[in-house]
């Protein structure tokens, strides 16, 4: 299954591009604040977490001229057959002089066959989105923080 999403922020490409590669350190725990929020949604508020701890591993960033990719690799621990592992890049990429995008590109393939597909396509798979968008918006709101205003 194919997860994307992304969002613009009003800033040159060469700062937020620093500013994105500035919180690779911190990306693991973004990931798990992300995915504890997705978690929520899929429980309804109820019962206890099924997984405890989210780990990403982010690979040496893949920079060109107007865009930089950093390679990811997300996985839930704990019960982690319930939850497939997502390769995905982070990417941040120039649109304009004063835009830049900052987007998700990731797949994964669900468990457990036919059943697992199925499930995926009724829920899992929004939440999948649901925890995607958090991440990135966590990151861009973050990024666009720190960028100087126009006045």
């Amino acid at each position: 299954m194919f997860v994307y999403y992304f969002v613009h922020i009003e800033a040159p490409f060469e700062e937020a591009e620093a500013a994105v590669l500035g919180r690779i350190g911190a990306l693991a725990s973004i990931a798990d604040e992300s995915y504890r929020s997705g978690e929520a949604l899929s429980m309804n508020g109820s019962g206890d977490a099924l997984v405890k701890v989210v780990r990403m591993e982010a690979g040496e960033p893949i920079r060109g001229a107007s865009e930089t990719a950093v390679p990811l690799i997300w996985e839930a621990t704990g019960s982690g057959i319930l939850f497939p592992r997502m390769e995905a890049d982070l990417v941040v990429a120039r649109v304009g002089p004063e835009l830049t995008q900052i987007s998700f590109r990731g797949s994964y393939t669900p468990p457990f066959g036919r059943l697992g597909r199925t499930l995926d396509r009724t829920v899992m798979h929004r939440v999948a989105e649901a925890v995607v968008k958090r991440f990135v918006d966590r990151i861009a709101l973050s990024v666009a923080a720190e960028m100087p205003t126009a006045f």
